[in-house]
C-alpha cells in the first residue's frame, strides 16, 4: 500500500466542504484496519481541529486539513442515504483483511433535523422503496444489505427536537 493512495482522497476530501472560515466542527473519520499482508494501517481525522494522523506502513505523518462535514448525501446503504438535513459527526471503520479474515465494522453517528418517529418512517419507506426488508420501531432498526451484510439503525430523541442516529453495518 503507498502513501500517495491514502492521502490523495484526503486531499481532496479536504478541497470540498471546508469549514475552518466558520469554526464549526467538522466530522471526525477513524479508521483502523489490518492489510491483506497483516500491517496495521490507521488513519484519524478529528472533526473539531481538523488534524489528521496517518500511520502507514512505510509512512507516518500528522498535517491539519479543513475540516468537512459530511451530510445525509454523503452515506447511504444499498442507495438509502440519511434522512435530508443530516449531518455525520463520526465515521468509525474497523477492518481486517489478513489472512483468513476479510471483514470490516462499520459505526457512523449523525443527527437529523426531526424527531425518531419521523426518520424512523424515512427509513423504512426508502428501504421498502429499494426492496430491502428492515424490521423495528421507532428508536431501532434492523436489516440486512443485498450483500448479506446486517446493519442497524438506532435512533434517540435529540436536541430542539431532532434526532441522534447510530448506522452500525457489520460487513463480512
Amino acid at each position: 500500500m503507498r502513501p500517495v493512495l491514502i492521502l490523495s482522497p484526503l486531499l481532496v476530501l479536504s478541497a470540498c466542504h471546508g469549514r475552518d472560515e466558520t469554526k464549526e466542527p467538522g466530522t471526525s473519520v477513524s479508521i483502523n484496519a489490518k492489510s491483506d499482508d497483516g500491517d496495521d494501517v490507521q488513519i484519524k481525522a478529528d472533526g473539531e481541529t481538523g488534524k489528521v494522523a496517518v500511520k502507514i506502513p512505510g509512512f507516518e505523518g500528522k498535517m491539519t486539513l479543513p475540516k468537512m462535514m459530511l451530510d445525509h448525501s454523503n452515506f447511504d446503504i444499498d442507495g438509502v442515504k440519511l434522512y435530508p438535513g443530516s449531518k455525520v459527526t463520526n465515521v468509525n471503520v474497523n477492518a481486517n483483511d489478513s489472512g483468513d479474515h476479510d471483514s470490516a465494522k462499520v459505526n457512523v453517528t449523525f443527527t437529523s433535523p426531526a424527531d425518531p418517529a419521523k426518520v424512523a418512517a424515512y427509513f423504512r419507506q426508502a428501504f421498502a422503496d429499494e426492496d430491502i426488508k428492515v424490521a423495528g420501531n421507532d428508536a431501532s432498526l434492523a436489516g440486512t444489505t443485498s450483500d448479506g451484510n446486517p446493519f442497524t439503525i438506532a435512533l434517540t430523541p435529540g436536541v430542539a427536537g431532532q434526532t441522534a442516529g447510530t448506522v452500525a453495518i457489520d460487513a463480512k
